[in-house]
């Protein structure tokens, strides 16, 4: 009597998707916007001089600008360049 070997049922392992985190110099918070919130592609958008842009923002006094920033600040859509290498690191 011959063994049966179990057929492959063809489904394929899942494999974990390779995030993608650009790093960026936008000014405008809708730009950055535009890339955060997009697609759904991008996991986070780092940006250099994230501090120096909350302050600018808050300095124009454009409640568009700061309601967007503010947006994407607490939903860990954009996040400070000094952040990455911990986040790479989990």
């Amino acid at each position: 009597m011959r063994h049966r070997v179990p057929r492959d049922s063809g489904a394929r392992p899942r494999r974990h998707e390779t995030s993608c985190n650009p790093l960026i110099a936008r000014l405008i918070p809708s730009r950055l916007a535009s890339l955060a919130l997009g697609t759904g592609d991008l996991d986070t958008v780092y940006r250099f001089a994230l501090p120096e842009l909350i302050e600018a923002v808050a300095a124009t006094g454009n409640d568009e600008a700061q309601t967007m920033l503010t947006m994407l600040l607490s939903g860990k859509r954009l996040r400070d360049i000094s952040d990455l290498p911990l986040d790479l690191a989990v």
